[in-house]
């Protein structure tokens, strides 16, 4: 009867590691399938943020090259105005006797 007491002791205690294995593996199934879903979901969030990005640099690059042709013809307009303001003190100048 002891070893029949021992047995179904050991029996007891193998069902019991049985549940704890299936319930570990339950688990590591499921954390790998929710680390799974959060590689996708940052996958999908780089993907928007890069296509963000590259829409941001053509509109950076607009604005640098509007500033720029900006700046340039309001150069432009300065170097204009002091030439057209030489060029009639020097007209002036050679109508004086």
């Amino acid at each position: 009867m002891s070893d029949s007491a021992n047995n179904a002791l050991m029996l007891e205690i193998l069902k019991q590691i049985q549940r704890d294995l299936s319930d570990q593996r339950r688990l590591l199934l499921s954390l790998v399938e929710y680390v799974h879903r959060l590689e996708q979901r940052s996958e999908e969030r780089f993907t928007a943020l890069d296509r963000r990005l590259s829409n941001m640099k053509d509109d950076i690059e607009l604005m640098v090259k509007a500033e720029l042709m900006g700046r340039l013809t309001h150069f432009e307009t300065q170097m204009d105005e002091r030439i057209a303001q030489l060029s009639d003190r020097v007209a002036a100048r050679e109508t004086q006797p």
